[in-house]
């Protein structure tokens, strides 16, 4: 009898011990800076490096994100998205990873296997920032970033199966798209998602 209360005892600890597990990966908030490449040479156009405002810009990102223990850092294979994200990499010692802007299914995939409990950066362009943020499970904001669209950084959090998307301004003002109030004024209860399959 004392056998198999013991048993007993253990399995319950054993069932607890699994649920306080699976909760805890449940509970684990991923945070995703989502922002496009700083300002841009007009040549050479296929490649272009940053602007001396583009430069300061890609400061001011890291000045942004300097608190936020950025664990992996997202970029395409151009030089305007690596260098803006030359700052912040340099300061958590982090070598950028490639990823293929026409499979953005492929890196929300990468980035909650590799990155889940923990904070990315993703820098993109113009035509790539939306569809990123709503392959990563989050709600389009509106429904385009123009060419003189520089100042955004978009937060999307990942937490007990929600997504939600808060957009402020860095550095200086650059933009002809006005940011929703809702996402400026962010409140839990109207603007949170279910994210999408990956």
């Amino acid at each position: 009898m004392k056998h198999t209360a013991v048993k007993f005892a253990l399995f319950k600890v054993f069932c607890i011990c699994l649920l306080l597990s699976n909760y805890s990966a449940f509970a684990q908030k991923t945070t995703i800076w989502i922002v496009r490449h700083a300002e841009k040479e007009a040549e050479p156009a296929a490649d272009p490096i940053l602007t001396t405002a583009g430069q300061k810009r890609a400061e001011e990102l890291l000045k942004s994100l300097k608190h936020e223990k950025i664990a992996g850092i997202y970029v395409t294979k151009y030089k305007r998205t690596a260098l803006t994200a030359q700052p912040t990499a340099q300061k958590y010692t982090l070598v950028p990873e490639l990823y293929d802007p026409t499979d953005l299914k492929g890196l929300a995939t990468k980035v909650l296997q590799f990155y889940k409990g923990h904070s990315v950066l993703i820098v993109g362009h113009s035509n790539t920032i939306l569809p990123t943020i709503t392959a990563l499970g989050g709600e389009m904001p509106f429904s385009m970033l123009t060419d003189d669209d520089y100042d955004m950084l978009f937060k999307l959090t990942l937490k007990g199966g929600k997504a939600e998307l808060e957009i402020s301004r860095y550095g200086d003002p650059h933009h002809t798209t006005e940011i929703p109030d809702q996402y400026l004024n962010y409140t839990k209860e109207h603007f949170v998602k279910p994210p999408g399959r990956f």
